[in-house]
């Protein structure tokens, strides 16, 4: 089954919040949701003091026990706040400390979509690219941790970063591009450092 197909076919999910405190943290938790095959709905960085950032996603339930098991042995998140109703999501929204600045800072970063058909996936892909470019513009920590965290391996990592260098090549964007080789080329020099 392709990948779009499998997406298209979920079911019987639970739609969750997980709330990072930090960056290194926020990508340990992305890499974990990509290596599982959790469905994001949406992904707000916010750099708050009380917490970075919170991923929406669907989740399974065995998905989820996963994932609660292995953020005690990780650290892959903070807070995890599982919806069933609407009313359930407006209190989690409520309950925010000063909304106007929490929604005029993620205003640039926050995607969301529902799947239809093939052309969302490919909105939420190049939705998902600027967030990432966004983050690897915005700080240089960001670029590291994505480098040296092991929560993706170096092969994933390199493969994120090609489709997003063609991507932005069929643009005409090279000079994200080349911000893009030059992670590409740290991740290998870091991955070769950990083999010998």
């Amino acid at each position: 089954m392709d990948r779009i197909d499998d997406i298209m076919g979920r079911h019987r999910e639970i739609e969750a919040f997980l709330t990072t405190v930090d960056g290194a943290q926020h990508l340990r938790l992305h890499g974990w949701l990509k290596r599982n095959d959790v469905l994001v709905k949406s992904e707000n960085i916010v750099d708050q003091d009380d917490y970075f950032g919170v991923f929406t996603v669907y989740i399974t339930e065995n998905q989820l026990e996963n994932l609660k098991e292995e953020n005690t042995e990780k650290g892959l998140f903070i807070d995890l706040e599982v919806m069933s109703t609407e009313s359930e999501r407006w209190n989690v929204f409520k309950g925010m400390k000063d909304k106007d600045k929490l929604f005029e800072s993620i205003q640039n970063f926050m995607f969301s979509f529902q799947i239809r058909d093939k052309k969302d996936i490919e909105k939420f892909l190049k939705e998902a690219n600027e967030t990432s470019l966004a983050l690897f513009k915005k700080n240089d920590d960001f670029i590291n941790d994505y480098v040296e965290t092991k929560e993706m391996s170096a092969k994933d990592k390199i493969k994120d970063l090609d489709l997003m260098i063609e991507a932005f090549v069929e643009e005409e964007r090279y000079e994200d591009c080349a911000l893009l080789v030059k992670i590409k080329e740290k991740i290998i020099k870091n991955y070769k450092k950990q083999i010998n």
